[in-house]
């Protein structure tokens, strides 16, 4: 916590005069203000993370530009084509030159919709091109006389008749409504310098705002363009230019910056914008994209030194700098940013060399702290939150410590983990303005600043005994550990005494959960729940099978709702409610899973917020529970939920309501109040139509003709492979959560659903006749939008003609008797052949499979499982011990000495060598323990149950004796020796760490001389 280095304020009122006396007053009282009291701004504002989701397609590499065309399909101008993006798959459009109905140059440039719907593309190299969606082709627009002057079409913007501004490499063309080039009346533009114009902008009054590479200028209508100052300088090359929904003008620079002219102003200089912070660096960056993020929000896009994105509060005039970071996955992924487009749902897309990111800054209800400090690394993976009384967080940390964050200010203190042994499980505050710790080691106290941390003794309770559970009521504090309940009175200014210990009783001595009610407290375990009263303990029995009975697993957290029932969080089940008590005492529980709207049945923290309403943390987002209805809201990625998994009981309310759960990714910081529903109904668009295998063109489905366009037909040609029609709704925020039906009327009697995998409706052999297919799709939060229709014309075969169909009815009776007795009895024949067949090749497929496992995870030569499944098998173990499983040992294993035997006595003597040391090893060991053969003469065993001795001195000198024995080869007898490695793995090691550590061990076996074992030290 920071505190104050000025001399008490009454030894400095003596001193210094009246006034300087009442300025200290007034300073004094602002330290001691609370932090939300002395600080401005939005709460978390300052710790929040940007999330982006990352699209690394090849095809959406490179983007240059972006435009949103009027169905919702975003293009993106690379420095390799044109691409069509629907959320899903990308469409290519690759320059070729000698197709006249193609694009003529790769390297897009600019990208306009104007103002008929129609996409235009300005090349580098290739001039001016439209789209034509009825043919998915291209128009172009050549240079020469009577066309463009010059290939390079950098801008592109309407005139306001029906035309466009083209800025190219030579200044200012015009393209007429008519489709010609016009330049009279554009003599005034010849005051623009040479060098062309890099970027266009048009006001709704006419006048223009040419940036080009020796400044900004401004063409009103019938007037000589004149140059406006930035920040009183002039011939600045300009990158940039966005017009906000307030009328201010933004200007993005090569190489100074950004800057912005205001509302209505005739003034000839822009103010320059600057960068918060003690270093700035946006002064003389490049600003290469400006996007209106938000009502008062802008964001610059850079390249240069410090590079990524400044956002700017126009508000508060204040900047933050979102940047790639190593350590955050959804982080920023290149911080040299190319273009920016906010689509019209509200997401900004941001292009860079390697794909394309988007980020939804809608979801307000959800905060998520991924850092404790923004400027450095260490992603927060938190087992443990308290709200403390003075408004702060405390966040255990699984790299050992608390760290203490203000909403306003950020980090304020951190207690070190070397003074707290082990992980921080447990947090609860103390009668007397104190914070009581619980960790691996036992238990400690510290003051609510941070400061005088010292260990609780437990009487009775061994120091070093893990603590798991904390609930405080008064002055009783509740511990739960791995070996049961500790009840603790705290007399102020004494020691605490114990008042009562429970192990047995409570079923599972593995204290999870605590809830103190009254005199009274729930006590969750990992098996079950327990209630204990002041005289009683009762046992809540468990039934699986009895839905209205509790479940056995791990009880994670426990909350009481409005009514006073009890719920709980199972780590496993879900969520379950204890519904109602019978007269004979029996508990009726209710249960919510999966099946009722749960993400995830690994349940880990509920929180009542002020609504009523309970919010539960999973392994796969959050979920918001109403008490009295039973329905469950599932939040995910679409509503701000950046962390996917969280720890079981990390959470905690604070006092301005907002609720906390502690992730293994960061904090979601929740706040319910701001929760909302995004009602945007995405267009739902065909975007790709296959007709006899061969693809035709689909846009005309796109334009809201429905029924009236003109028909998909299939001749008679075409009906056996039929037509197959892929669509989207595009709704760029989870695109693959989103949900799909089609419908083809005539034909299917209900809709068929399906998912974003598959979003394609195929037919073929259809009857002859009309039919219109219908296709809809949800958006973000499942709401389904309004259909669109395709009407399918489809042609009848000759055979299906009146008078063909009367002819072949008739020759089928006549034959239909005769044929049937040689049909029938051939059939027969026939399945009794087929099933003989396939009874042998289901055979001859159970052979192959066991086949191919033994090859893939069986060593050939000793039998022993090879690598493969050794890596997957530490990995499953570490997971195990990491959920609070036994712990294990790996033992690394290298025979001594084994290539002299292979060079002077030959690879058989080797191979039988190899072959008794695996017989050998699995005599060793337990039949619980594993053996593998990694490759060599390398070995490794995993002992999976813990050692009774907690070392394995035993295992291995058995080992070492064993593999010691002489083998008889022929003539020869091989005396052999083996060095071994062990390591115990401990909590919070990772798998690549506990094999390093064994992997050491046994070079110290090694170096000291072989025929011998190392143990690895905890230090290692």
């Amino acid at each position: 916590m920071p505190h104050s280095n000025f001399p008490p304020c009454p030894a400095s009122r003596a001193r210094l005069p009246r006034a300087a006396a009442a300025l200290c007053l007034l300073l004094c009282l602002f330290m001691s203000m609370a932090p939300g009291q002395a600080a401005n701004g939005e709460r978390w504002a300052a710790q929040a993370n940007t999330s982006f989701k990352h699209n690394m397609h090849i095809d959406v590499s490179s983007g240059v530009c972006l435009a949103q065309d009027r169905q919702g399909f975003l293009w993106l101008g690379t420095q390799a084509g044109l691409v069509r993006w629907d959320g899903n798959r990308p469409v290519k459009y690759a320059a070729d030159a000698a197709r006249e109905e193609a694009l003529p140059d790769g390297y897009i440039m600019s990208l306009h919709i104007d103002t008929q719907g129609r996409l235009w593309v300005g090349m580098s190299s290739g001039g001016l091109a439209r789209y034509d969606a009825a043919r998915d082709s291209f128009v172009r627009y050549r240079t020469g006389a009577g066309g463009l002057r010059d290939p390079r079409v950098s801008a592109i913007a309407d005139d306001g008749e029906g035309g466009l501004w083209l800025a190219t490499g030579r200044g200012l063309d015009h393209l007429g409504a008519d489709g010609r080039f016009n330049r009279q009346g554009m003599e005034d533009i010849a005051s623009v310098p040479d060098g062309g114009i890099d970027t266009l902008l048009r006001d709704t009054d006419g006048t223009l705002w040419l940036g080009t590479r020796r400044g900004l200028f401004q063409r009103k209508p019938g007037q000589p363009a004149q140059q406006i100052a930035l920040g009183g300088k002039t011939g600045l090359a300009i990158t940039a230019l966005l017009r906000d929904s307030a009328g201010r003008l933004w200007v993005g620079t090569r190489t100074s910056g950004a800057f912005s002219l205001a509302v209505g102003t005739d003034a000839r200089d822009a103010a320059a914008v600057r960068e918060s912070g003690p270093q700035p660096t946006l002064q003389s960056e490049r600003v290469s994209a400006i996007v209106q993020a938000g009502p008062e929000e802008i964001w610059l896009g850079t390249n240069g030194a410090n590079g990524g994105i400044v956002v700017l509060d126009v508000r508060s005039n204040t900047t933050r700098r979102i940047r790639h970071r190593a350590d955050a996955p959804d982080s920023l992924p290149d911080n040299d940013i190319m273009a920016l487009l906010r689509e019209r749902s509200g997401i900004i897309f941001v292009s860079y060399m390697s794909g394309i990111s988007q980020h939804d800054p809608q979801p307000r209800a959800i905060t998520t702290i991924r850092h404790a400090e923004p400027g450095r690394g260490n992603v927060l993976s938190v087992p443990s939150v308290m709200a403390a009384p003075d408004g702060q967080l405390w966040l255990s940390n699984t790299s050992g410590g608390i760290d203490i964050i203000d909403p306003y200010r950020g980090l304020t203190g951190r207690l070190a983990a070397a003074g707290l042994p082990g992980r921080v499980l447990a947090l609860t505050p103390g009668p007397d303005g104190e914070v009581y710790i619980g960790t691996q080691h036992g238990l400690y106290r510290a003051g609510i600043d941070g400061r005088h941390l010292q260990r609780v003794p437990v009487p009775t309770r061994g120091d070093e005994e893990e603590v798991w559970a904390l609930a405080q009521s008064g002055r009783t504090l509740w511990v739960g550990g791995l070996d049961g309940l500790w009840v603790l009175d705290l007399p102020a200014g004494a020691a605490p005494r114990l008042l009562r210990h429970e192990d047995q009783q409570l079923g599972d001595t593995r204290v999870t959960a605590l809830l103190p009610v009254g005199d009274d407290v729930w006590v969750g375990t990992r098996s079950g729940l327990t209630r204990i009263t002041p005289d009683a303990v009762e046992r809540i029995p468990t039934d699986l099978a009895a839905p209205d009975r509790l479940p056995p697993g791990y009880v994670s957290s426990l909350a009481l709702d409005r009514r006073g029932r009890l719920w709980m969080s199972n780590f496993g089940t879900g969520v379950v409610m204890l519904e109602r008590t019978d007269p004979d005492g029996r508990r009726r529980f209710r249960r919510l899973g999966m099946q009722q709207g749960l993400p995830d049945s690994g349940a880990n923290k509920l929180l009542l917020d002020r609504e009523g309403m309970l919010w539960a943390s999973t392994d796969a987002g959050l979920a918001r529970i109403d008490p009295e209805a039973l329905t469950i809201r599932a939040l995910g990625a679409s509503d701000g939920v950046q962390v996917p998994t969280y720890w079981t009981n990390s959470g905690a309310a604070t006092a301005e309501g907002e609720l906390v759960f502690g992730g293994l990714s960061g904090v979601s910081v929740v706040k319910p109040q701001a929760l909302s529903v995004s009602h945007y109904a995405p267009p739902v668009v065909v975007t790709r139509l296959l007709l006899n295998d061969k693809e035709i063109p689909a846009a005309i489905y796109n334009n809201g003709l429905g029924s009236k366009a003109p028909p998909v037909t299939v001749t008679t040609a075409a009906r056996e492979r039929g037509f197959s029609l892929e669509f989207a709704a595009l709704d760029y925020a989870t695109p693959e959560r989103n949900r799909y039906a089609y419908q083809l009327k005539g034909f299917d009697s209900n809709w068929v659903e399906t998912d974003a995998s598959a979003r394609r409706a195929s037919y073929n052999n259809l009857p002859p006749g009309d039919y219109v297919l219908q296709l809809r799709g949800t958006n973000r939060h499942g709401d389904w939008s309004a259909p669109i229709a395709v009407p399918v014309h489809v042609l009848p075969a000759w055979h299906q003609q009146p008078l063909a169909r009367l002819a072949m009815g008739a020759a089928a009776i006549l034959l239909g008797a005769g044929l049937l007795h040689m049909r029938t009895a051939y059939l027969r024949r026939r399945q009794r052949e087929l099933e003989g067949m396939v009874e042998a090749r289901t055979s001859e497929l159970r052979t192959i499979q066991s086949q191919l496992e033994t090859l893939a995870y069986g060593d050939p030569l000793t039998g022993l499982a090879n690598r493969r499944l050794f890596n997957d098998q530490l990995r499953h173990l570490v997971a195990q011990a990491e959920r609070g499983g036994a712990a294990f040992t790996l033992l690394l294993i290298d025979l001594d000495r084994f290539k002299q035997i292979n060079d002077t006595l030959g690879h058989d003597a080797g191979d039988a060598l190899l072959v008794a040391a695996a017989e050998r090893l699995r005599a060793a060991v337990r039949e619980s323990d594993r053996v593998f053969r990694l490759g060599g003469d390398e070995f490794a065993v995993l002992l999976h149950q813990p050692l009774e001795s907690g070392t394995p001195a035993a295992v291995c000198d058995r080992i070492l004796v064993n593999l010691a024995a002489p083998l008889a080869h022929g003539a020869s007898v091989i005396e052999i020796s083996a060095s071994v490695g062990a390591a115990i793995h401990r909590i919070g090691d990772s798998h690549e760490q506990l094999y390093k550590r064994a992997d050491v061990a046994l070079y110290h076996a090694k170096a000291a001389g072989r025929n011998t074992w190392r143990l690895a030290s905890d230090d290692a």
